[in-house]
């Protein structure tokens, strides 16, 4: 199964990790705030019997609200990235129909930015807003329509392969087994997401994720030069 499909499908299980990430980041919010309080009910009962242990506990306090503020902030924004999906809007790279909806939000920003220019009450910095969504959408067109040109292809390596799956717009490593975890910190510090349903590590398909994806099978190969090299 594949296109529209698959792209809903896909972005029914962002929403849904979002909000997971949101719900989890708000439930530590309130364990740091519980646990606030009961410091604070301690500071009251030490009072000044213990003057070495009262700091100890205001500065632990003071940690439990800067933590409990930091986990609340985080599960805002993973709330606003949740609606943000759910917002039609938005126009995501995997889309099947991004190139398409991308262009129809061009030709309506040029259409509004002739109007500005028509008002002569109109402020410089209206015309530079729209102006620089314009040269972003642009941009991203461009971008997309190169992609649409790219045969990735499949690339072979000893324990694995790289592959492009067009059905999702990925860029997959597979290994044959699972790699170490030095071999997963690099895959996880270049942008690669384990995926259970894909079985394999994998980032969306862009210009960039080409990049980095000929750089780690360069790693790779060196790594693989070495060991044998070691083994002579």
């Amino acid at each position: 199964m594949g296109g529209r499909s698959d792209y809903e499908e896909r972005k029914e299980e962002r929403r849904l990790r979002y909000e997971q990430m949101a719900q989890k980041a708000k439930e530590k919010s309130q364990q740091y705030m519980n646990s606030n309080a009961n410091r604070i009910l301690a500071i009251t009962l030490v009072g000044h019997h213990s003057e070495r242990k009262h700091r100890r506990l205001i500065e632990k306090a003071h940690n439990d609200i800067r933590n409990s503020i930091k986990e609340d902030s985080k599960s805002k924004y993973y709330e606003d990235k949740a609606k943000n999906i759910e917002n039609t809007q938005v126009i995501y790279n995997d889309d099947p129909n991004a190139i398409e909806k991308l262009k129809d939000k061009l030709e309506y920003l040029e259409k509004q930015r002739e109007l500005i220019k028509a008002d002569e009450n109109h402020s410089t910095w209206q015309l530079q807003n729209i102006g620089a969504r314009i040269r972003e959408i642009k941009r991203r067109i461009q971008s997309l329509e190169r992609l649409e040109n790219i045969e990735f292809g499949e690339k072979e390596f000893c324990g694995g392969k790289i592959v492009q799956n067009k059905d999702i717009n990925r860029i997959q490593i597979i290994f044959d087994n699972i790699p170490d975890e030095e071999i997963r910190n690099h895959l996880k510090h270049n942008g690669f997401h384990w995926s259970r349903k894909e079985c394999a590590w994998q980032r969306l398909f862009n210009e960039q994720t080409i990049k980095v994806t000929n750089r780690l099978l360069k790693d790779i190969l060196n790594k693989e030069r070495e060991e044998e090299e070691e083994l002579e």
